[in-house]
């Protein structure tokens, strides 16, 4: 063999050194094509809160940052909650760089629910590279909600003003009332659509009209659907109010607020009250009459047994209030406990390790666990106290401490410090050792003091779960290099 092709070997050998280090040292970056500096700025939908059926446009804005290496050309957006796909819009079109554009793409869903929707764009560079970028959005879908309330009063012109309002999160569409006597319709007005929240009022000229049997029909579409609400016009306003609580959930009441009368609620405000002061509070729609509305509280943090629900409303002109007490249950303040505590003891060293558990329902913070410094036991070095940070509610984390102890001594004593809700705690537990410890694992072999810290048995320390180093890749990686030089070894020596 010539020494070209020995020296070809060589690089060959080397080459695949080179690779095989690589391999170990971890995997190579691989530079890449300049990307363009593609924005999703943001994504919108509106309405924000859609009912079932009801039409959602989201618009994404998409910007070609300044300093881009070029124009792009928007390819897709497309709406996905994986695995479906609801809505794509191909072609855009193309944005300079410095420049935006503003996507529309409408869709619809078909139950209710909170909707976790991604926003996906694919644009393409002047190399003609594809580049995908995504945008995640959250759409709360609602039930329809169908609640139309009448009301009947008279104007400043004296005439019959009647008032249809939509209470719900539907519009009403082909609305229509009329004045009835008996089974007979004496007049009707039609009137524009009304969106929810909203109201429209028609008048009517009842003079001549029997009154006592005179009464009022309106009749609207909503959800698809005809529906018609009934008032009489010598029917005295009738204001009942109820309040009710579904305690079912030890962390949350629904509270309920329900109209048993003829005349809607308006400014509605429920609010919760611990020892007479507002915790929270929270307002809803009108209710209708025969309707309710319903609001739900977190109570997972009110630190009390009982707790006052009040609802306010004003109805007929005149504010009215409706209260509840309900038990709570309360909730258990964190709490740090030692538990599945060990000693060992070396002479006059005891290490001490454990568990610092939260036994308690809510977060600890700033867990410090120490050796305290009394007659026959002494801290030893920076191991006479451990910085366990914060443990979760029903959680819990390790601790290792160390103690020096004299002849006789069979408690140590470990205090342990921590917050909780801005608040420090401190407590003592009282650890047992024997009172008669081993020798140093080192004298058995005349090493003076065991070789190794406290606990240690005179072993080598090291990290926890060996050194880390992936060792049966480094032992066959070694033994290829070693079979390739010995190879190369044996060429360079056959010619």
């Amino acid at each position: 063999m010539n020494r070209r092709r020995s020296g070809s070997a060589v690089a060959g050998v080397l080459l695949a050194c080179v690779l095989l280090a690589g391999a170990f040292g971890g995997t190579a970056a691989l530079a890449s094509a300049d990307t363009p500096a593609v924005q999703v700025s943001s994504v919108n939908a509106s309405p924000d809160s859609p009912v079932v059926g009801e039409t959602v446009t989201i618009e994404t804005t998409i910007a070609n940052l300044e300093g881009t290496n070029g124009t792009v050309d928007i390819t897709d957006v497309y709406l996905r909650d994986w695995p479906s796909e609801y809505e794509r819009v191909e072609n855009v079109g193309s944005v300079a760089p410095g420049g935006s554009v503003t996507v529309p793409v409408t869709t619809a869903f078909d139950e209710p629910g909170e909707k976790r929707v991604t926003v996906n764009v694919v644009v393409r560079d002047e190399a003609d590279d594809s580049h995908s970028y995504s945008y995640p959005l959250v759409v709360d879908v609602e039930e329809p909600d169908v609640d139309g309330g009448l009301s009947v009063d008279r104007n400043a012109s004296g005439e019959t003003a009647v008032t249809l309002t939509n209470y719900g999160n539907v519009a009403f569409s082909d609305v229509d009332i009329a004045a009835v006597t008996g089974d007979e319709r004496r007049e009707r007005r039609r009137a524009l659509d009304v969106a929810p929240g909203d109201d429209r009022t028609v008048a009517f000229d009842i003079a001549g009209y029997d009154r006592a049997d005179l009464a009022f029909v309106a009749s609207y579409t909503a959800n698809g659907e005809t529906h018609r609400i009934r008032r009489g016009f010598g029917e005295a306003p009738d204001v009942r109010g109820g309040l009710s609580v579904d305690e079912n959930d030890p962390n949350r009441a629904t509270v309920t607020l329900d109209n048993y009368g003829n005349v809607a609620f308006s400014d509605v405000e429920v609010r919760v009250l611990i020892d007479g002061e507002v915790r929270d509070r929270r307002f809803a729609r009108d209710v209708p009459a025969d309707g309710n509305r319903s609001i739900a509280f977190d109570t997972e943090g009110y630190d009390a047994e009982n707790a006052t629900l009040t609802a306010s409303y004003v109805a007929n002109g005149e504010t009215h209030e409706i209260s509840r007490e309900v038990a709570l249950d309360p909730e258990v303040s964190g709490e740090i406990r030692l538990t599945a505590v060990e000693t060992t003891r070396l002479g006059g060293s005891v290490s001490i390790d454990g568990e610092a558990a939260n036994v308690g329902g809510t977060d600890a913070e700033s867990v410090l666990v120490s050796v305290r410094d009394v007659d026959g036991v002494t801290p030893e070095g920076g191991s006479g106290e451990y910085f366990v940070g914060a443990v979760d509610a029903s959680e819990f984390a390790t601790f290792e401490l160390a103690a020096s102890v004299e002849n006789g001594t069979s408690a140590i004593p470990v205090e342990v410090s921590y917050l909780v809700d801005g608040e420090r705690t401190t407590t003592t537990r009282t650890v047992t050792v024997s009172s008669t410890g081993l020798p140093p694992a080192g004298a058995a072999t005349g090493a003076p003091d065991g070789g190794g810290p406290p606990g240690s048995g005179g072993a080598p320390q090291g990290p926890p779960g060996g050194s880390g180093l992936p060792t049966l890749p480094i032992l066959v990686g070694v033994i290829a290099v070693i079979g390739a030089g010995g190879g190369l070894y044996y060429l360079w020596n056959r010619e």
